[in-house]
């Protein structure tokens, strides 16, 4: 039986090989993991497809395969070939060019058409001659000037490469607009804090984050035009609502999507993005876990600054920032007061929607997030 590289997250179209976890010859038991891939998202861990003897490989560590290309063959028991007469392992190779000799992935071929790069003219630095981004870049690079010895070349590689390869296309494709407004969150610090205490016996932590992400659903029932996502030139509005959460790791940025946060309670979502920023620092996120975002929310927390303008995570159409919330003086009724003070900022696809549209939006989430003692009773 081969088995193929799949689609594992919206859209992917190639996955490079990160470790083997399987050798030829080896008996795996169904859902046995194989192999781990980087995509665009994480790194994932493919199961196997069922029980039997792993007869071939196919590929590389390091190597990008397109989805739809054998990467494992397992026979059962009978039909094996035995280990010391299996086939011996094969790079795998992708989609075959009209040109003949050319081997490429397409998202190889896309950066070339883009660059106006001919792959013919390019000898390829993959496996088996085989053509990588890599090539096309520096076809389209001045010649190199010798580095000082004091300066060393960063190859960006993995989720980071992925992350940014994705970044780049939301820039240059989505018409970004950023509305950004400060509140007054002091009643949302006190409820907190009075959860916090009572945390100490419950055991369950409530993080600001999770307030977010309960108060942007409300707001977004209200707004429904931004909970949505493109599917090539036609806009989708969803009913349910699945929110993304920027989770930075040391391999790279990471978006696990905490899902149907309309009908869970406020205690149910901190426990989700809880566990869920654990398993993507640990690169232990299903595929299940990275698709279907239909909105997503950032969080600087004790980041420096006082808000940013996050890049939309496409095919979405908005993405909803929340930073450093700190106590600050301000002025009510001609008296000097303290206030814990903190700044929203909402990024939106102006094809999707309008300024003013957005600007409501924004100061929904914030109100609503600001006066969590109005909603939190029956939610907690």
């Amino acid at each position: 039986m081969e088995f193929k590289l799949p689609d594992v997250g919206e859209g992917t179209t190639e996955g490079e090989i990160v470790r083997w976890l399987v050798e030829v010859g080896e008996r795996v038991s169904l859902d046995q993991p194989l192999v781990e891939i980087q995509t665009d998202k994480a790194v994932v861990e493919l199961p196997a497809p069922r029980a039997g003897v792993v007869v071939s490989r196919h590929g590389e560590v390091g190597q990008v395969i397109a989805v739809g290309t054998t990467i494992v063959v397992i026979e059962d028991e009978a039909g094996a070939v035995r280990p010391s007469v299996a086939r011996k392992e094969t790079p795998s190779t992708s989609i075959e060019s009209p040109k003949m000799g050319v081997q490429a992935a397409p998202y190889t071929r896309k950066i070339a058409r883009e660059a106006g790069v001919d792959l013919d003219t390019l000898v390829g630095s993959g496996p088996k001659g085989r053509i990588i981004p890599e090539d096309v870049r520096r076809a389209t690079e001045v010649e190199p000037v010798a580095l000082p010895e004091s300066v060393q070349e960063v190859a960006i590689r993995g989720l980071r490469r992925a992350v940014g390869e994705h970044l780049k296309q939301s820039w240059s494709e989505v018409p970004h607009v950023t509305v950004v407004e400060k509140y007054d969150f002091s009643e949302l610090v006190s409820v907190r804090q009075d959860l916090k205490e009572r945390a100490k016996i419950s055991g369950t932590r409530v993080t600001y984050l999770a307030f977010l992400i309960k108060a942007l659903s409300m707001a977004v029932g209200r707004y429904p035009d931004f909970n949505a996502r493109w599917q090539g030139e036609r806009l989708y509005r969803h009913q349910a609502i699945h929110v993304g959460m920027a989770v930075n790791t040391e391999h790279g940025l990471t978006v696990p999507v905490v899902r149907d946060v309309l009908t869970k309670s406020l205690r149910r979502i901190s426990d989700d993005v809880e566990r869920l920023a654990d398993q993507a620092r640990r690169q232990r996120l299903t595929s299940s876990e990275l698709t279907g975002s239909t909105i997503t929310v950032t969080a600087g927390g004790t980041l420096g600054g006082l808000f940013a303008t996050p890049i939309i995570h496409a095919p979405e159409v908005a993405i909803v920032g929340m930073y450093r919330i700190q106590e600050e003086p301000v002025i009510r009724k001609g008296a000097v007061e303290s206030a814990f003070i903190g700044y929203l900022s909402l990024t939106f696809d102006h094809r999707a929607v309008d300024g003013m549209i957005a600007s409501e939006f924004l100061n929904d989430v914030g109100d609503t997030l600001a006066h969590p003692s109005r909603w939190l009773l029956d939610l907690c």
